[in-house]
């Protein structure tokens, strides 16, 4: 161990990490000077809880945590416990338990049997500690399913304390996400009120759990006595209970032969407080009965870290691509099973991609301060993750497809919608036609012309592939529309949708004014609403010095704007100009890093769209895209797990998910920034800016180095965010629709159809899945309310259906809803999570 804890601090040093700073110490609160021993200290009782904070991975990889720290962490734990009975573990993490389940049997069981003691104590009810700010909210709540029915179904232990002392924030919907799968308490330590060791935490629907922050860290040392450590803590609350987590953790350890000694020596020190050997679930019960005027948070617990949200780029892009895949691959999966197009749910394949991807959300992986290696290995498992997840979703649209009645002229094209609204958005897909005909024509199934333009066109056989993209109109909630390629002499004519002339971009909703040396935007006016967009040049991507005192992939130290992308003149260029999409391209080398912007209209899509490419190759510096917007005042909104935030137009780096919103004071009008893979944002006054990358040079000194791509838009709407319906535009950026070439054939499905359907507006059904187990086959359906307004939501199914209210976990609720119907309805507080388990009953 002695080696390990060397290299470590080699490791460190290296880095140029300060220890102290992380608070990554084991011991830290005993090595710096405490305050003064506490009066009376055999009124205290300190509630001593064996820990090991075990980083799944950060300055090793994964397969070190599975093969080493974790073995042998719990083989030392458990010789301790021997030596000293009655002494007390916790540990979180689902993900490390069945890692040591599948390698060391032997192990695994003596854990168990020290859990059915009551000493060894599951805690956390998670996959992994993951970051809590960038993960959708879906991916929550399935940390809490797999991770609390892992707990259940190996230990018969319904985990009861929320454990994550180590993320870097935490989300203001959290304590709804706790409560719904049976979490009472939370321990943290991150991102705490100060002074206030002890709270109820409410979220946004008034649910709460009760939360604590152990004092001196989670890694505490004995070796110096606790009188000094409850010192200050004991003039903050009347409670005179505290919970001690100690123990050596990061790269193992858990409690120490000098914590044990340290035990008995201060059992007989009347200086110091009384000991328990504790079960956290015993400590906050008796805190909660002790003391009746717990004060009350109302907020989130952010922030810390801002770089965090930024760097590490690839793995932020894997995430969220990934959990768009899983989610959709869920919905189409389960909704295949339940018609009868396919015979079996792809369990095993969804499971093992959502295990992969919540541990690769755990807080040093995500949010990028590991090193270099954790990303190659992280890559890798991804590859698995999309592998299945495709491998799910082609299988069951193929069965839907096959359902359909695809009878007409021409090759159908089957466009799928995986969202629960009508919406119209672009496609981009190939298709072959036989023979070789000179053009292509698309058709509505109706017969009505499409416009269409032709990417790409190859020639092979008696066959010829045209890559095409088209606007689909009014593809139904989570339904499909067929639509039909027929070669044609000559295409369709050139329809006036899309309008290139000279430096200006048109469609029916915006008209985009470029600058044609430097490709910002000059101007962005919005034809419905009659008033410019931008006060100034806009997409602009600004370069920021960025030189935190330590620890860059972390912190940031952001200072001068040292200059902007292009401003020394771009090759730009129209490399699109069909009837349907209009592409301008901006190439420009800054410094030794070359970035290719493209600005996008597309025809019936109410976004300007931006795609970019950059090859990075910058040390500590920053870049932003910047848009100041035409608003004044107003309110700053960002999309938060479940829901979303209003914070200060003040600057600050914050998190948020598919989009950022800032609305006039007078509430008429604002402008939302959405993208597909990013998750720092800053809006200062009226100035909307996204975190593109930065060149972090610790842990990992090459972090980010090389190529990027990502998306992002612009959207301008009538009234606020809510109004203007930019949640479903995020999500519709984030989940294009799906175009799946058919055979010919008969069916019993129609040209088009809506499978489920939601209502109102401000309700979001979040997932539709088939309930977990092998051999259950009911839907799970979850919905939450958006814009913090009470109200009754409806959903709507194809046949009727039997519903019951469920946990997060799918377990059901004594007092929940139920009924059965082809709809059913079900009322909605703000910013409310509900689940529901839904069987369709047999013979209707």
């Amino acid at each position: 161990m002695r080696v390990r804890r060397t290299i470590i601090a080699a490791l460190l040093a290296a880095a140029s990490i300060t220890v102290g700073t992380l608070s990554y110490a084991a011991g830290q609160a005993s090595s710096a000077p405490g305050p003064p021993r506490l009066e009376k200290p055999r009124d205290y009782t300190a509630h001593l809880v064996g820990h090991a904070h075990i980083d799944l991975a950060w300055l090793w990889r994964w397969e070190e945590t599975v093969r080493d720290i974790a073995v042998q962490t719990f083989r030392g734990t458990l010789a301790r416990m021997r030596r000293m009975p009655g002494l007390t573990f916790a540990q979180s993490q689902a993900a490390v338990y069945e890692a040591v389940e599948k390698t060391d049997p032997e192990l695994f069981a003596e854990i168990r049997s020290r859990v059915r003691e009551g000493t060894w104590l599951p805690v956390g009810g998670m996959w992994a500690e993951p970051d809590l700010n960038m993960p959708d909210g879906e991916a929550l709540a399935r940390q809490l399913l797999y991770g609390k029915r892992y707990f259940l179904e190996k230990f018969g232990v319904d985990v009861k304390v929320g454990w994550n002392p180590d993320s870097f924030g935490h989300n203001a919907q959290l304590p709804q996400l706790l409560t719904r799968a049976g979490i009472t308490s939370y321990v943290f330590e991150r991102c705490a009120p100060e002074r206030t060791p002890f709270f109820w935490w409410e979220g946004k629907d008034a649910s709460r759990v009760l939360a604590h922050v152990p004092v001196g860290w989670y890694l505490v040392s004995l070796q110096d006595g606790l009188s000094r450590l409850l010192a200050e803590p004991s003039g903050q609350t009347p409670v005179k209970d505290f919970l001690i987590l100690y123990g050596e953790g990061d790269h193992g350890g858990g409690p120490r032969d000098s914590d044990l000694q340290a035990i008995e020596r201060i059992k007989k020190d009347k200086s110091e407080p009384k000991l328990i050997l504790a079960r956290p679930e015993d400590f906050f019960r008796r805190v909660a009965a002790a003391w009746r005027e717990i004060p009350v948070v109302k907020r989130e617990l952010n922030f810390t870290f801002p770089a965090c949200y930024t760097t590490q780029a690839a793995i932020k892009r894997n995430n969220r691509l990934a959990e768009s895949l899983l989610l959709t691959a869920e919905k189409f999966s389960a909704l295949a099973v339940q018609a009868g197009y396919r015979d079996y749910y792809p369990e095993r394949d969804l499971d093992e991609a959502w295990k992969t991807v919540l541990r690769n959300q755990f807080h040093d992986i995500l949010d990028g301060s590991s090193i270099g290696p954790v990303y190659e290995e992280a890559a890798r498992t991804y590859r698995d993750v999309f592998e299945r997840g495709r491998r799910a979703l082609d299988f069951s649209l193929e069965t839907i497809v096959n359902a359909i009645d695809t009878r007409g002229e021409g090759t159908p094209l089957v466009v799928f919608n995986p969202l629960f609204w009508p919406r119209t958005d672009a496609v981009e897909t190939e298709v072959a036609v036989a023979e070789k005909p000179a053009a292509i024509r698309l058709l509505a199934a109706d017969g009505a012309e499409v416009p269409v333009q032709v990417l790409e066109r190859k020639e092979a056989g008696d066959k010829t592939t045209f890559r095409i993209i088209f606007t689909a109109a009014d593809v139904p909630s989570f339904g499909y529309r067929i639509f039909r390629a027929v070669g044609a002499d000559v295409a369709a004519g050139p329809g006036t949708a899309v309008v290139v002339e000279g430096n200006r971009l048109e469609n029916e909703f915006f008209r985009v004014v470029f600058d044609p040396q430097t490709g910002w935007l000059r101007s962005v006016f919005d034809k419905r609403n009659g008033r410019d967009v931008l006060t100034g040049p806009g997409n602009v991507l600004e370069a920021i010095v960025d030189t935190p005192e330590s620890m860059s992939a972390w912190d940031l130290g952001l200072k001068e704007t040292v200059g902007r992308v292009g401003e020394s003149g771009a090759r730009v260029e129209v490399v699109e100009a069909g009837p349907v999409r209009a592409v301008v391209r901006a190439t420009a080398p800054f410094r030794r890093s070359v970035f290719r912007q493209e600005v996008i209209l597309q025809a019936g899509v109410a976004r300007v769209d931006f795609r970019l490419a950059l090859d990075w190759q910058e040390r500590n510096l920053m870049i932003k895209a910047a848009f100041p917007v035409a608003l004044h005042g107003g309110r700053a909104e960002f999309e938060i797990p479940f829901g979303s935030v209003t914070r200060p137009a003040d600057g600050t780096e914050v998190p948020a998910l598919r989009w950022i919103d800032l609305t006039d004071e007078a509430g008429d009008y604002g402008v939302s920034l959405l993208n597909d893979s990013k998750y720092g944002f800053d809006i200062m006054d009226n100035r909307l800016r996204m975190s593109v990358v930065h060149g972090a040079t610790s842990p990992d000194p090459e972090a980010d180095r090389g190529r990027h791509e990502l998306a992002y838009a612009l959207y301008a709407h009538r009234g606020d965010w809510a109004a203007g319906e930019t949640l479903r535009r995020g999500a519709e950026f984030n989940n294009p629709l799906l175009a799946r070439k058919a055979m010919v054939h008969g069916g019993t499905l129609p040209a088009a159809t809506s499978f489920v359907s939601v209502a109102p507006d401000n309700v979001v059904l979040s997932a539709l899945k088939k309930e977990s187990g092998y051999y259950d086959r009911a839907l799970i359906v979850r919905l939450y309310e958006a814009h913090g307004l009470a109200g009754e939501a409806t959903v709507r199914f194809p046949w009727p259906v039997e519903f019951r209210e469920t946990d997060l976990i799918e377990r059901p609720l004594a007092r929940g809803a139920q009924g059965q119907g082809r709809d059913f309805a079900v009322d909605l507080k703000p910013f409310e999570i509900r689940t529901f388990r839904v069987v369709k009953l047999s013979g209707r």
